[in-house]
Order: structure tokens, then sequence, then C-alpha cells
């Protein structure tokens, strides 16, 4: 008995998995892997350009190196930012509500874009914020 209710089981899956239809297959949970790739690459840029300038602050890194290590950073952010802004325009992620909390937000002195508060670095041009 429990052979014939598996063999059931396995025979409704496989129907199930071969037999959807095209409209029940939602198009937008298909993503870009190559768009994901460079926003985490772009991510990691910034943590590390975050992490540059505490270390230089603390007093661990010295003027030229900080240079050096922030305009090679910085290079390899803006190669990042170019091919995102190639592939196309950027998908707007749904934020979750913010239950009455005002955000402080400061503008770039570099490019005019305005960021939050809590950024260090500006999400355009990754200019420090002051």
């Amino acid at each position: 008995m429990i052979v014939v209710i598996c063999a059931l089981l396995a025979v409704g899956a496989m129907g199930f998995t071969l037999f959807v239809r095209e409209k029940d297959v939602p198009t937008e949970a298909i993503d870009n892997p190559e768009m994901e790739h460079l926003q985490r690459q772009r991510e990691v840029l910034y943590e590390n350009l975050r992490d540059l300038q505490f270390e230089y602050h603390q007093g661990k890194l010295s003027d030229d190196d900080y240079q050096s290590l922030k305009a090679g950073f910085q290079d390899d952010l803006a190669k990042v930012l170019a091919s995102l802004e190639q592939m196309g325009p950027p998908v707007e992620i749904e934020k979750p509500a913010m239950q009455g909390k005002a955000i402080m937000m400061l503008k770039c002195v570099a490019c005019g874009t305005v960021n939050e508060a809590r950024n260090r670095f500006c999400g355009q041009c990754g200019n420090a914020l002051s």
C-alpha cells in the first residue's frame, strides 16, 4: 500500500513539474546574475572604503598608503558603477515602512546627490560625506 502511495506521489510531482504552464511561472523572479554580482561588488567596495577610512582615522595607515589604497578602490568602484549604468536603470527596491521615523539627509559636496546621514560615502560618486 505504501509503495502505491509513493508511486502516485512521484507521478503527481513529475506531472506537476513537467506540465507547468508558462503563464504560471513568475517573470519577475528571473534575476540578472551579472547585475547581482556587480551590485555585490559595489557593496564590497563601499565597505572597503569605509574600513579604509576607519583604519586611517585610527592612525594605522600613513597618508601615502591611505591615498593610494583609496584611489585604487575608487577606480574599481567607478568601473563597477559604469558597468551597472550600462546594464540599464537600477531596479527600485521596496523599503519597509519607516513607522514615523525621520531620516536625516546629507548632500554630497562633489555631485550634489542627497544621501542618508548614516552613509559615510556618497552613493553616486563615492566621495566621503562630512
